[in-house]
């Protein structure tokens, strides 16, 4: 065929745009079904894909309605029981008395000062008191704290926290005749008095007791916020006319409003603005900011060379640098870690994001030791069920047994007369009975000299709380802008005796919040704890570069990596690290002292 194309071109042709429609080029794509779609588990999808099957009237229901289910329940598909099911819409609760369901942290069935909220389980609801609040204070049971009536609080913008006359349960909203002297007609919201509210920049939200209405103005009679170089009246604690980093405050021998510093920063002199202490602040890179002076109102501060890298933070109290996830100058129960204002130091607290965060008392520990566990025990984290739990101490010859317990090696501990207790293999770890004429142990086995502090165990070997562990954990110095990190052979000492730094505090909020954390932790499956380290790994090359890890703990903002650009390497893939028994690379490193036998 001449001038044209052959019967197999078109052929192909129409193979291809089959396939092309088949992919859904032609098309505007599939649609995945839901997972209920399913004709044989759920007949009433014939009808249509909304339907659900109820088994006890064989009857059809469209989901996320009431359906055949209660008074202000919903009937919805369980993907555990493959079938429709009856619960409580998202937000509400349960409450077994009434068998209705409740928004929560709303009065709902309660009596009057009390609320809604989940029971120990974390199942149903349960009704709690209000927590007693100072004069002209009102408790908001979502947040567990109190907040001045007629406040913004908890509310969004244009609404005010009160307490509605008609249920006595605390609200947010702009009623016009319980907050007359709030309300702004133009707009029909409410702001608080004395605030900037719907005024434009040098003017505050006034109540006209004259005039019986709000109006945005100023005078200079408004002592407490009018600002006499400006000629205008601004919120009290906001930057308002002041220069970056400062806030306008009102002082009381003066009888007038004056700019200083935000708290926790400091007065760089040469530009006469504010910036936060302890972070990069006007400083050149390598440096950090820190007071000189210990005037509480206008603090001065300085630029001084960071001394801390890698994992490490400066602590301005013992004024060294510690590891991030290690208790360091902390308490019992808090690890140094972030402080999320000034992202160059570190600080002392406790939450429930740290690895090693146990629930049962609401404390934190190292990963290592001993913590809430037995003596025979240590801390471990188990990175299959996400969660900490106790296992036994190697480094004091501790091993479990079948029956989960601990027992000594070279000890009677599980076993029969005549025996004693000792491994059949390292890896995995496994325990044996056997008679006091054989070995205990199998070929090139693990001696266990002592149980050494984490004080005089090698550093290589500590174990940390960090996502990423570093490979050393020796002092690194800042050199030169263009230089990569050094290993700083010089003794850097840290003051263990220095006073605390102002820790963190944590709202715990109620007690049943708390005990809702008490549940039971699943059988451990893969313990990043204590791991056998033999001979095998053991290198004799002295110039290996070592890279510092980095923590788990995201930054405050980029301040860090815009200090440490250039002189801060980040750990390459194929890292080595120890830790697991059956001798895979492992993110938390095992230490102690060990000795391979010969």
């Amino acid at each position: 065929m001449r001038g044209g194309h052959g019967w197999w071109w078109w052929v192909w042709a129409w193979v291809w745009a089959w396939a092309l429609w088949r992919r859904g080029w032609g098309s505007d794509g599939a649609v995945i079904p839901p997972r209920w779609v399913n004709t044989t588990l759920n007949p009433c999808a014939r009808k249509s894909w909304q339907l659900l099957y109820w088994p006890r009237d064989n009857s059809c229901h469209r989901i996320f309605t009431q359906g055949p289910c209660g008074e202000t329940q919903e009937f919805y598909y369980d993907p555990s029981l493959g079938k429709g099911a009856c619960r409580c819409p998202r937000g509400s609760l349960l409450y077994p008395r009434t068998g209705l369901c409740y928004p929560q942290f709303s009065q709902g069935p309660c009596s009057p000062r009390q609320y809604l909220d989940l029971d120990k389980d974390g199942r149903k609801g349960q009704c709690y008191d209000f927590l007693k609040c100072p004069l002209r204070h009102v408790y908001w049971p979502r947040t567990n704290t109190c907040y001045e009536y007629h406040t913004r609080g908890p509310c969004l913008k244009g609404y005010l926290i009160y307490v509605n006359p008609n249920t006595g349960f605390p609200e947010c909203g702009c009623e016009r005749n319980l907050m007359f002297s709030n309300y702004w007609s133009l707009t029909g919201l409410c702001f608080e008095l004395f605030k900037r509210g719907p005024c434009l920049e040098g003017a505050i939200f006034l109540y006209n007791a004259t005039k019986g209405a709000t109006e945005c103005s100023c005078s200079p009679s408004i002592i407490t916020n009018y600002h006499n170089e400006s000629d205008g009246c601004y919120e009290l604690n906001q930057q308002g006319p002041c220069l970056p980093g400062q806030i306008l405050t009102f002082e009381p021998n003066a009888m007038s409003t004056q700019c200083q510093c935000r708290k926790d920063h400091g007065l760089w002199p040469l530009s006469g603005h504010c910036y936060r202490l302890y972070s990069r602040g006007p400083c050149e890179k390598g440096h950090f900011f820190t007071p000189t002076t210990n005037n509480s109102t206008n603090m001065v501060g300085e630029c001084q060379v960071y001394p801390c890298t890698g994992t490490h933070r400066y602590h301005s109290a013992a004024d060294s640098c510690f590891r991030l996830g290690w208790r360091a100058p902390c308490p019992e129960g808090q690890l140094f870690i972030y402080d999320e204002e000034s992202p160059l130091r570190g600080m002392c607290g406790c939450t429930s994001e740290l690895v090693g965060f146990w629930a049962a008392d609401e404390q934190c520990y190292e990963l290592g030791s001993r913590g809430p566990c037995q003596h025979s025990q240590i801390l471990s984290y188990d990175k299959a069920t996400g969660s900490v739990l106790c296992t036994c101490d190697m480094r004091k010859g501790f091993i479990t047994w079948h029956d989960g317990l601990c027992y000594r090696l070279e000890t009677r501990g599980p076993c029969s007369a005549g025996q004693v207790l000792g491994v059949k293999k390292w890896r995995p770890i496994t325990p044996i009975c056997t008679s006091l004429t054989s070995s205990l142990f199998p070929d090139n086995p693990l001696i266990f000299k002592d149980a050494s502090s984490r004080e005089s165990t090698p550093h290589q070997h500590h174990e940390s709380n960090s996502v990423t562990a570093s490979r050393d954990d020796n002092i690194y110095a800042l050199g030169t802008l263009n230089e990569t990190l050094t290993i700083d052979t010089s003794n850097a000492s840290n003051s263990q005796n220095a006073e605390p730094e102002p820790q963190l505090k944590m709202a715990s909020g109620n007690t049943h919040r708390s005990e809702r954390q008490l549940d039971d932790r699943p059988m451990p499956t893969n313990i990043y704890s204590l791991g056998a380290v033999d001979d095998m790994y053991e290198t004799s090359d002295k110039n290996m570069e070592y890279y510092p890890g980095r923590s788990g703990r995201s930054m405050a903002d980029t301040e860090t990596w815009g200090l440490l650009d250039g002189t801060y390497p980040r750990s390459p893939d194929g890292t080595y690290y120890t830790g697991r028994s059956d001798g895979e690379r492992s993110l938390t490193p095992w230490w102690g002292s060990i000795t391979a036998a010969t």
